[in-house]
């Protein structure tokens, strides 16, 4: 054989295992980037998207260009559905939940400018923690790693056949890790809630000088002992980053929500017996002061979801929640009636409140008289805190 003949048929051999890879990425589609038909039994289930989806979530939202987005961390991540007609105005709307599992704040703001600049959004919610909301550092980086994974990669990567072939082999024992828009499964229908809130819980009260010592009693304690009912915005705490995000919505007339996250009754309970409380609350007042500066005529709001009733109390122990997968992690169910509040033109809802400089005093005070009324309404409460904190027995 000529070293010709051989440089063409080596060319020859390289370019089919190229258009055979190609071809079996494509119809097998891992990840919901090709729009490839599904088969049960082949690649209905998408087992492998949690994997690779800091690389693939970017390459999706570039290409379906939705009007609405979900940005957060994995809370926001499983808790809201895309498709919910608040969200989608009715379905007038296309919407992808772009949040990420393990985003902090500096990411997600990397995420709204990416979206910013990659589709023509008009409506987003982004989930917060209340406290510090700096600047980002550099997006360079990460907008750097979006740009490498590109389509191409889709096609042609042998990582990428490596998730094609795990995705048809694991079709008889697995089930997609996320819906087709983005919302993560997590540990939806998994058995084992009560040992998450267990370790949840028990993380939490370990994790600080405040908690270690603090100790479950048997009758709950007065709220205006441990969280007094006067608040005031925080001082000090860095916003800079909240501003940007604020200014840009703006800029690009974007409906925003700003969302304090809920917790469970179980983990709003120790948090207050911890100490937590009250600044969360001073840090939410200065949240909303920069909110009313920034946006002074309206599209931006914010709103908290801290409170104590049926959603956020349902019962754990001995039990099959609903609502929750453990104390942070919310499940669609909540999300939806949290996205019919926001949109729906209220300043109060079931679920949650609008949040401003004028109400946020006020909105404090019901959180605590909401207590009140939840613990006697549920005169077992702390024997359920106490049962899935093995520290408090």
């Amino acid at each position: 054989m000529t070293p010709r003949r051989y440089t063409r048929g080596l060319l020859l051999a390289l370019a089919l295992v190229l258009a055979a890879t190609a071809a079996f990425n494509a119809l097998v589609d891992p990840f919901w980037y090709f729009g490839a038909p599904e088969y049960p039994g082949f690649n209905a289930a998408k087992p492998r998207f949690a994997r690779l989806e800091r690389a693939v979530k970017p390459q999706l939202l570039a290409r379906e260009r939705p009007q609405a987005i979900i940005l957060g961390s994995s809370l926001a991540e499983i808790g809201f559905d895309a498709t919910h007609p608040a969200l989608t105005a009715g379905g007038r709307l296309t919407a992808y939940n772009y949040a990420f599992a393990g985003a902090g704040w500096e990411l997600v703001q990397c995420q709204f400018a990416q979206a910013l600049a990659a589709t023509s959004v008009q409506r987003a919610v982004i989930g917060i923690h209340p406290g510090a909301l700096p600047a980002a550092r550099d997006c360079a980086a990460w907008r750097a790693e979006v740009a490498d994974f590109s389509p191409v990669k889709l096609l042609f990567s042998l990582q990428v056949l490596g998730h094609s072939l795990r995705t048809v082999l694991e079709q008889g024992n697995a089930r997609s890790s996320h819906t087709r828009e983005g919302r993560y499964l997590y540990a939806r229908g998994v058995a084992g809630v009560e040992a998450r809130f267990r370790e949840f819980l028990e993380r939490r009260a370990r994790a600080d000088p405040r908690c270690t010592a603090a100790r479950v009693p048997r009758v709950p304690p007065p709220a205006r002992v441990l969280a007094p009912g006067a608040i005031a915005p925080a001082r000090g705490l860095d916003l800079a980053g909240l501003r940007e995000v604020i200014r840009a919505a703006r800029a690009r007339e974007v409906e925003l929500r700003l969302v304090a996250y809920p917790q469970h009754a179980l983990f709003l309970e120790l948090d207050l017996l911890c100490g937590y409380t009250a600044s969360r609350w001073a840090a939410l007042a200065a949240i909303a002061a920069v909110v009313a500066e920034e946006a002074p005529r309206g599209g931006v709001e914010l709103w908290d979801f801290y409170a104590y009733n049926d959603t956020t109390g349902e019962p754990v122990a001995g039990a099959d929640p609903v609502n929750w997968q453990d104390p942070e992690h919310f499940n669609h169910e909540v999300g939806a009636a949290m996205l019919a509040e926001m949109f729906s033109g209220g300043a109060a809802g079931r679920l949650g409140r609008r949040i401003d400089p004028g109400s946020v005093a006020g909105a404090y005070q019901a959180f605590l008289e909401g207590r009140e009324r939840f613990l006697a309404a549920r005169p077992r409460f702390y024997d359920e805190l106490r049962a899935v904190l093995p520290s408090a027995r």
